[in-house]
């Protein structure tokens, strides 16, 4: 997986022509971890603080990075099924989102997908801001189908 880690950090950042507009960074991706994170300067709304709708495009990409920093690209393509999202706190600030999966957790979530050839894998995260105050939480339900050949 060493030599896909670039690869892996363009698709993204830049699959998605709005999100690589965004200015997300992944500034961690290791096998089970990951950081990534997105500028205020670009995300704050009418009353100064991050716009919700990032918090949500943050936490999602980070899910789905995690997902491939774990298990790389075969043999399942994670999709987003549904995502629920609690704001906490305001964030003035830029905010990031690091998520790391042991070996035993990412074996156990996988045990029902390759069994059945597809299935839910469900991820709790959170946002900080720079402070490292939690920001808001989501929990998102990525559903596994087979990679596309």
């Amino acid at each position: 997986m060493e030599a896909d880690v670039n690869t892996f950090r363009t698709a993204l950042t830049d699959m998605i022509p709005w999100v690589k507009e965004s200015g997300l960074k992944v500034e961690v991706f290791e096998e089970r971890h990951v950081r990534l994170s997105v500028p205020k300067d670009k995300h704050l709304n009418h009353v100064g603080i991050i716009y919700a709708g990032t918090h949500f495009m943050l936490m999602e990409i980070a899910g789905a990075a995690l997902f491939l920093a774990t298990y790389g690209v075969k043999p399942f393509v994670p999709v987003n099924k549904g995502m629920s999202i609690r704001y906490l706190k305001p964030a003035a600030t830029d905010i990031y989102c690091d998520l790391t999966i042991t070996a035993e957790e990412a074996r156990s979530k996988m045990e029902p997908i390759e069994a059945r050839g597809k299935g839910e894998w469900v991820l709790d995260m959170s946002a900080t801001d720079e402070n490292g105050t939690t920001v808001s939480t989501s929990t998102c339900t990525y559903y596994l189908l087979p990679m596309p050949t």
